[in-house]
């Protein structure tokens, strides 16, 4: 990622996403928020802010309709709040489940949410808990909601859109250098990393990215984009609060950094909203870095990156299963 990064083009004036229905998760903060704004001014009809802390939600919730802005693109907007955290397994499925009972159609899921814990921490299902939340209740939110994104786009004829927000960190993988995985053993993905110890913040995150780009690069292999498009993006660095639960000793230089070169929050919206909404059905199972597919590193194209894409496919599958009922092709 460049130091002082490059500019990006602002969103055409004309998307009209009236009649749709888009669920943001992480929707009250940063990224997540504007993305809100920018769906809402782009007159999408019915917005599902899926949150943590449904008191906060509510706030946010009425500071939005309240805007000049979005009152004056949209002023016939419905917005719901409805809880979700994506710490937990059984949070996810009670927010799919909730939804399905309330909503009939779906077009775009922003899977916002995601967190880069300072030390190791593991989630209620007893993964870690960047990959819990960053990678593995987007691939259950993603999966559990297909049926209603597919049907939606058999009655629009338009294929629907899933948007996870990655990272072009995922480079910085400790599987290059610090904890490699065992070529050829028995040791899965997922085990891997829930047994890893040592590792730095930085590490950890990027192993979390490195796992949603993987996912989607199986399934962009497996489910082609007629009927759901599946991408990420990377909007660089911006200038949210997410760095400002860093160890002090990380804050001050991020906060420089930050000062020098990060991008507005209202900039990554952009970013987001041309994955979500313009780019096309060759960006499906990438990642765009800025507004432009990236291209995959050389770990990746090699024969270990692809031979980790097939192992995590399994282990993911395996275990999200359990959870939700999953079409044959997933598991054949």
């Amino acid at each position: 990622m460049p130091f002082f990064q490059p500019p990006i083009a602002s969103l055409p004036q004309n998307i009209d996403l009236s009649g749709q229905t888009a669920i943001v998760t992480g929707a009250t903060a940063g990224i997540g928020l504007e993305i809100c704004r920018q769906l809402l001014v782009g007159r999408v009809s019915n917005l599902i802010m899926a949150v943590r802390k449904i008191s906060k939600g509510e706030r946010v919730r009425e500071a939005l309709l309240a805007e000049p802005a979005v009152n004056g693109a949209n002023p016939r907007a419905t917005i719901t709040v409805m809880k979700l955290d994506a710490a937990s397994y059984s949070s996810v499925q009670r927010f799919a489940s909730a939804y399905q009972k309330t909503f009939q159609d779906l077009h775009l899921i922003m899977a916002n949410a995601g967190i880069g814990t300072s030390e190791k921490e593991m989630a209620p299902s007893r993964h870690e808990m960047d990959i819990q939340v960053n990678y593995l209740s987007n691939v259950l939110l993603t999966l559990t909601l297909l049926p209603i994104l597919e049907a939606t786009a058999t009655k629009t004829g338009k294929a629907a859109r899933v948007t996870w927000t990655g990272s072009r960190m995922y480079v910085k993988t400790s599987l290059l250098k610090k904890l490699p995985l065992q070529r050829g053993g028995e040791e899965g993905v997922l085990q891997h990393f829930d047994a890893a110890r040592g590792l730095s913040m930085l590490q950890r995150y990027a192993d979390s990215k490195l796992l949603c780009l993987l996912f989607q690069l199986e399934l962009a292999e497996r489910y082609p984009p007629n009927r759901v498009m599946i991408n990420s993006f990377c909007p660089g660095l911006v200038d949210t609060g997410m760095t400002d639960t860093l160890p002090l000793y990380m804050r001050i230089p991020t906060n420089v950094m930050k000062a020098l070169t990060a991008r507005s929050p209202e900039k990554a919206g952009w970013i987001a909203l041309n994955a979500a909404v313009i780019a096309g059905a060759e960006t499906h199972g990438k990642l765009l870095g800025d507004m432009e597919v990236e291209d995959s590193s050389q770990f990746l194209k090699g024969i270990d990156g692809r031979a980790i894409q097939k192992r995590l496919w399994e282990d993911t599958i395996r275990e999200i299963r359990e959870m939700t009922n999953l079409p044959a092709w997933m598991t054949n």
